[in-house]
């Protein structure tokens, strides 16, 4: 054996650990890992870790010396504890099915650990401060010392058993779940091949030798992980809840725990792999941000997969997709211009904060899925759709001109729909205060009130840019939920529950229920994304005056058209401020790019963490469309002569 380092003791067992029984395993083993983990980082001479040379010492010392006899006993008495069964079968997976009830575990935990009795090896190694640095180093120790260590704490072939047919028991209470079932039509439930997990199991840990045994469960715990893919296939159909999600990653865990604890209980596997497994889940056990990470991952991705196929329809490719994103933009801009004259009607009314925030919300609401049943564009709605119409195409990979040709369709869109929005509906404003005055011999705003919109729209004198920047947040949440909600209507199955409605069929006949189930079908994501939308925009600056915080939507839609309403009220009280007025349109259009390019961009982000594409992927099509650009600048606001298809 060779010298300590410097600054390592000699001694090869923690000081003051004394003499120990059997009943003393899990404080002395305590003790070890705890003396082991204190070891320097930096490497011997010889390149071996100090944590590796202490430990190697240890079992040199309790195969040798006889003064170490109890110590050896003590530590060995453990692979036969009841509770060595719990910690195989329950480290690094959740206790509870449910991942609300399992949150909540762990949340409280952390502010309030549970009791746990001093001599259970789950509670022993949860307790202890490992990270994944100790991972990697259990998985990489030299073989002569993974034998010693072997020799000394490895689980009985029983243990392993026991602890595989604990978590067969609880992988087939998850896999035979209702909603589970249903992922996978077409077959009795009977026949689910987790009704049969444990009994193979069992039978084959009777048996441990008997090859027909190890077959028969080897085909059997197949089946279930190809009955678990279905379910994934049938997940990626069909719309999602996190619940489920979260029980389909459960069971793929336990079913993958079952595999190797029944291969190293017939003395194969990697042990010093699996070890180090169960350090890493000792971590993750703790992480609530490990727990949801995955599952809301997962989610994340069908909410913007429903946004992307709404989003390839806002994308323009040829002239007459072009014009027609034009002409729905300037019907939008004329809606619009009816929604900014009720807002500064209402405005004029002596409301409470909270009804003027609910009357906001309805009148934003309104106009929005008005706008969206009658075909017309909203810009700034657009860009969260098509950023994640475009993470779909970047993930595809393959052709990049694809992805650079729905790059340039998603500025031609914003540049059609916006141009469209505000060419029409400024002017359109100030011909609609004309009527007003014509028929009721006044403007339709105060001097003061036109007065102060324009200035409110001042680009720097202003808070213009600041909350122009925020309404771009708010139009992301918006598509947020409109794609949440589309998921919800495709996981719960709502078109077809509401077209076989028997009190929806009673009352207006089959033909017409099924015609309201394809409505849903069609629109109901974007109602209630459109929905979502008029209340953020209506009530997060009462909400915010409620704490005492400033915020003004700033909507570049909505502005222009204040804009035009201004504009004419000034012309009415012959006192047209040109030098505001043009500041105000430089603002709408400080407004409109802020509004686009934070939706974009947050969606863009959200679309591509739920993708987990990289910053590779990004950097290369940023490049490709900046070459593209430079080489044909036009083509981003207009589309080519006889533009077709973006390439596939």
């Amino acid at each position: 054996m060779s010298a300590p380092p410097a600054g390592l003791p000699d001694e090869p067992f923690p000081p003051g650990l004394g003499a120990a029984t059997g009943a003393d395993g899990p404080r002395v083993m305590a003790a070890v890992v705890r003396w082991l983990r204190e070891a320097s980082t930096e490497s011997r001479p010889d390149g071996e870790p100090p944590r590796t040379y202490r430990l190697r010492r240890s079992l040199s010392a309790l195969s040798h010396d006889p003064a170490r006899a109890a110590t050896r006993e003590a530590l060995g008495a453990l692979r036969g504890r009841a509770s060595a069964v719990r910690l195989l079968a329950e480290t690094g997976l959740p206790d509870h099915p449910s991942l609300w009830k399992e949150a909540f575990r762990r949340a409280s935990d952390r502010f309030l650990p549970r009791a746990e009795g001093t001599d259970d090896l789950y509670a022993l190694l949860s307790r202890l401060p490992v990270t994944e640095a100790d991972a990697e180093w259990v998985a990489t120790l030299p073989r002569d010392v993974v034998a010693a260590l072997g020799d000394l704490l490895a689980p009985t072939p029983e243990a392993f058993f026991a602890a595989a047919r604990l978590v067969a028991l609880r992988a087939a209470g998850v896999g035979l779940s209702r909603d589970l079932l249903e992922l996978t039509p077409g077959r009795p439930d009977a026949e689910s091949p987790f009704f049969e997990l444990h009994f193979r199991l069992r039978t084959l840990s009777l048996s441990p030798d008997d090859e027909g045994a190890a077959i028969a469960f080897d085909t059997v715990l197949a089946a279930c992980r190809e009955e678990l893919s279905r379910a994934l296939g049938h997940l990626d159909e069909r719309g999602v809840d996190t619940d489920l999600l979260y029980r389909v990653e459960l069971l793929e865990a336990q079913l993958d725990r079952v595999g190797k604890l029944v291969t190293l209980a017939r003395g194969g596997g990697d042990g010093p792999a699996f070890a180090a497994e169960l350090l890493r889940g000792v971590f993750a056990q703790r992480s609530l941000r490990a727990l949801v990470g995955s599952v809301f991952k997962r989610l994340a991705r069908k909410v913007v997969e429903h946004t992307s196929e709404t989003g390839e329809h806002y994308v323009v490719r040829d002239r007459k997709e072009w014009r027609e994103t034009g002409n729905a933009g300037a019907g939008g801009g004329i809606l619009t211009t009816f929604t900014a004259a009720a807002k500064h009607g209402l405005h004029a009314l002596p409301l409470a904060p909270a009804v003027e925030g609910l009357a906001y919300s309805l009148n934003y609401a309104a106009s929005f899925v008005v706008m969206q049943l009658g075909h017309l564009a909203l810009a700034s709605k657009q860009p969260a759709m098509t950023a994640s119409a475009l993470a779909a195409a970047v993930e595809k990979g393959g052709d990049d001109r694809r992805a650079v040709e729905l790059s340039a369709g998603v500025f031609r869109s914003q540049a059609a729909a916006t141009l469209g929005n505000v060419l029409v509906g400024l002017p359109f404003a100030v011909f609609v205060d004309l009527l007003v005055r014509l028929a009721t011999g006044h403007p339709m705003l105060g001097a003061e009130t036109a007065a102060e919109t324009l200035a409110g729209l001042h680009p720097w004198r202003s808070f213009t840019v600041l909350f122009a920047a925020l309404t771009g947040v708010l139009l992301w949440a918006g598509s947020l939920v409109a794609g949440w909600a589309a998921n919800w209507s495709a996981y719960r199955r709502l078109p077809e529950a509401v077209a076989t409605s028997p009190e929806l069929v009673r009352l207006v006949g089959a033909a017409r229920a099924e015609a309201v189930g394809e409505f849903l079908r069609r629109h109901f994501g974007g109602l209630s994304g459109n929905v979502a939308l008029g209340f953020l925009l209506g009530f997060t600056p009462s909400l915010l005056k409620f704490f005492g915080i400033p915020f003004e939507v700033r909507h570049v839609t909505l502005s222009a058209c204040s804009t035009g309403l201004s504009l004419g009220s000034q012309w009415g009280h012959g006192a047209i401020d040109a030098g505001a007025f043009l500041t105000a349109v430089l603002g709408v259009a400080v407004i409109g790019v802020l509004n686009i390019s934070v939706s974009f961009l947050l969606a863009l982000w959200t679309a591509a963490r739920a993708r987990g594409l990289g910053a590779d992927s990004w950097r290369t099509l940023k490049a490709d469309v900046f070459r593209a650009f430079r080489r044909e600048p036009g083509r981003f606001l207009l589309p080519p002569a006889g533009a077709g298809a973006s390439p596939a």
